[in-house]
């Protein structure tokens, strides 16, 4: 292959590439060429890689698509079928500033993720079924249905799950991610797309309890609704569509499965023949719900009398923990994934990306950067003649035998 062709295949790779980040932000060609100042015609030549593009020209366009340079020049994959679904209400005056904000961060999120698994051939094993149809079952039958299916389908047992995002991940494939959201009106977002598979964004700045019960209602949009990408409107005095219906009852079946919490809920009335509202609170801390939604679950299996939330609290749950002496569960502001920090570290130390590109990938400072990298890279020991401790540098891309039979 020539110098030639080698540079008009690279243009032409280029331009599709630029294409692929127009599309990413629903612009239009027209829109592209006003930006820039030219003719159409002349966008549609970059984007054919038959007409190069000036530096100030790739400064504009990666100021419009909401990229970096390095991003459009470099090997960074960039997805333009990305559609995330999420709900906001009418009333809420959420801005498209904020909205198209959080798509965009979702979005890098995602290609970050499966850059990294690129970078060092490391592709991610899907776990999630297909997709289930709802049929003519009511939202709360079907979200009991679908719920103890997955659970059983993932062994998860019918208990509080001690992590809910790493279960979505590890035992679903999703690849799941909280960052602050300045748009507090938004709980979360989910997306799919046959490249990136699974994807689930939660606003960080919401509490943990809250950030559970998104990831969990994300899942269930996920489970039923994958394929096409939508913004619900929610009207506040109109009734919820049944899709949200049905993602809110699959969260809390999911969450709190039935058997599981009345065996736990008898356990409670039969040692001291009463359940109080500290028994409420210890078991929400158990699920990693909030006590609203506790008492809901119990409320609709026929524990605990309708209406007992409104009665005993008057809608404050705040104040019952505080009076109760309870502690609120901080908020979760960054969660990456443990996979995709690996990823991250372990392509810092094979020197494929740059420091700087590190704390892109992990959202953080340069410190902070250095000292994932030092808690990742370093696993505790302990000398069994002498009983003293010490630490063991990994090597991540270092290959651990794998048994004849395992491989058979």
């Amino acid at each position: 292959m020539n110098g030639a062709t080698k540079l008009l295949e690279n243009s032409v790779e280029f331009g599709a590439k630029l294409a692929s980040a127009r599309k990413s932000r629903n612009l239009s060609q027209e829109d592209v060429a006003r930006h820039l100042g030219v003719s159409r015609p002349i966008v549609v030549a970059i984007e054919k890689g038959a007409r190069p593009v000036k530096m100030q020209e790739l400064v504009k366009l990666a100021s419009l698509f909401g990229r970096t340079i390095h991003e459009l020049v470099g090997k960074h994959t960039i997805v333009d079928t990305f559609v995330p679904q999420f709900r906001v209400s009418q009333s809420a005056a959420v801005t498209q500033e904020s909205l198209t904000s959080a798509q965009l961060l979702f979005q890098r999120l995602c290609e970050d993720y499966i850059n990294l698994e690129k970078m060092l051939k490391s592709p991610m094993y899907s776990r999630y079924p297909e997709q289930y149809p709802l049929g003519n079952l009511g939202p709360q039958a079907a979200a009991e249905e679908i719920a103890n299916l997955e659970r059983a389908r993932m062994n998860l047992g019918q208990g509080p799950l001690t992590n809910v995002l790493e279960v979505l991940e590890t035992e679903m494939g999703l690849r799941v991610f909280v960052i602050p959201i300045d748009e507090f009106r938004i709980a979360g977002m989910f997306a799919f797309t046959s490249e990136l598979g699974g994807c689930i964004l939660i606003n960080g700045n919401h509490p943990i309890t809250r950030q559970n019960w998104s990831a969990a209602h994300e899942c269930g949009h996920f489970l039923t609704n994958r394929y096409s990408g939508e913004i619900t409107v929610l009207i506040d005095y109109e009734r919820k569509p049944r899709s949200e219906q049905f993602a809110d009852c699959f969260a809390g079946s999911f969450l709190m499965p039935a058997p599981g919490l009345r065996q736990r809920f008898r356990r409670i009335v039969q040692s001291q023949n009463d359940f109080t509202v500290g028994d409420l609170c210890g078991l929400a801390d158990q699920y990693g719900v909030s006590m609203e939604a506790l008492c809901s679950r119990l409320e609709r299996l026929g524990c605990i009398r309708k209406g007992s939330w409104s009665t005993i609290s008057r809608g404050d749950g705040q104040r019952l923990r505080k009076h109760l002496g309870i502690s609120t569960r901080e908020s979760r502001p960054i969660y990456l994934p443990d996979r995709y920090r690996r990823l991250a570290v372990q392509a810092f130390s094979q020197e494929i990306i740059t420091e700087s590109e590190l704390m892109r990938f992990l959202h953080c400072s340069r410190v902070e950067a250095r000292e994932v990298v030092n808690a990742l890279t370093c696993a505790e020991g302990v000398n069994d003649a002498a009983g003293s401790a010490y630490q063991i540098e990994l090597d991540f891309s270092e290959s651990v035998e794998v048994s004849t039979t395992e491989k058979s």
